[in-house]
This record gives C-alpha cells, structure tokens and sequence, in this order.
C-alpha cells in the first residue's frame, strides 16, 4: 500500500516553471505559463530543476528485500525510515510469496514451513530472555515491512525508468508500478508526469540496453 503525504508537492510543474522562471529573470505569477516552461525544461533535459519537487510517501506491504532494492536509488539525497525490528515485535510478520512458489503444492508448504520455523524460533529467543533487536538477526528478507520515503522527483525518474523495465524483480516493479499510480492520482500534473516521466528506459532511448532482451523495444546496433 501506497499513502502519499500531503507533504508531496501537490502542483509540481507549477514549482519547477517557477523555480526556472526565477533563473530566467521571467514572470512566475501565471500558473500555465509556469507549467508550459516547466515542460519545456523537461523535454530539452534540464534535469536539475526537477530536483525541487519534493515527494514524501509511506510504503508498506513489501518485502525487506524488495524495499532494500528501492534503497540503492540514493541520487539526489533521499531519505527514509523504516519499521524497527528492535522495537517493534515481529513474530506475527506477514511475507512476501512468489509467484514460482505459489505454483506449487510441493514448494508452497516448504516455504510457509521455512517461514513459520522462523517464526516460532523467534518467539523462543524473544521468551528466554534474548532482546528484540538481537532476535531480528533471524527474520528473513521476504518479511513485509514498513518505510515512510523521501527523494526528489529527478531520483524518482530516474528509480522509475530503472524498475518498470520487464528485466526488474518482480515485486519492486509492482512497487514502482503502485507507486506510479497513487501518484498519478493525487494531481492532474502529476499525471502528466507519471505518464510521459514514469516509464521504461527503453521508453527513453528507443532501445534496449540492457544484457538480456525482453523484446519489448530492439537492442541497439553496435
């Protein structure tokens, strides 16, 4: 689940014409104009204006491994602060399943078996005496947890032209994909930016380039 702070700037090509529009000594009390050289900026790639937009959200219902994946995108100063496993007791954690897991009886119940194995061993340490914060050395990477997120919109397209490709894990894709959408619901101009900024990076150079082609967009030639 996606919950977009009221924090996150509502009007955010408003504030990038404007911000642009102080560095050209223009205008900036006409909201369509701040918009149409907000636009302007983007399509011609003046990427450092897009670094005043501010996004603040709180995601939950990943995985930590999902969300350690979201935490190397660390351009342009975001930050963060996430669920505590010395605070917060974690036997009753929910977990993150896979698709190649669910297909399969056989491989479903070894897993919800590993999982609920972790489970009562963390119970035991935490009755005999051993602190919260030692006993979460043993909760697994598939636990869901919890973030609120800070990054700028530049570090955001950037993290989004990286994980909506079909090469991208699949859980940090849905993520990139929930985040997109409760995004592109909070403003009009959000959604512009969600749908022409929020997209594959074969979008953005008309080519593949990654190592392994998924055949969406064809490999450059060299």
């Amino acid at each position: 689940m996606i919950t977009v702070f009221d924090t996150t700037d509502k009007y955010p090509l408003q504030k990038i014409g404007k911000m642009a529009g102080v560095c050209w000594n223009s205008p900036v009390d006409d909201p369509e104009k701040n918009i149409k050289r907000a636009k302007d900026c983007i399509t011609s790639g003046h990427g450092r204006v897009l670094e005043y937009v501010d996004i603040e959200l709180c995601i939950e219902g990943y995985s930590a491994r999902a969300i350690r994946e979201y935490y190397t995108h660390i351009g342009g100063g975001p930050t963060r602060l996430q669920e505590s496993t010395r605070y917060v007791n974690c036997e009753k954690f929910e977990y993150y399943l896979p698709l190649t897991v669910s297909k399969s009886e056989e491989s479903r119940k070894l897993y919800d078996e590993c999982m609920e194995n972790i489970r009562k061993s963390y119970a035991s340490l935490i009755e005999s005496g051993v602190s919260k914060e030692d006993a979460a050395n043993i909760l697994p990477l598939g636990m869901m947890t919890k973030i609120v997120d800070k990054r700028n919109l530049r570090n955001m397209i950037a993290l989004m032209n990286q994980r909506l490709c079909t090469r991208a894990y699949v859980e940090i894709r849905n993520l990139a994909n929930e985040i997109k959408n409760s995004l592109s619901s909070y403003s009009d101009e959000w959604k512009w930016i969600c749908e022409n900024l929020f997209v594959p990076k074969c979008d953005v150079t008309g080519w593949c380039i990654e190592a392994k082609c998924c055949g969406r967009r064809p490999k450059k030639e060299q």
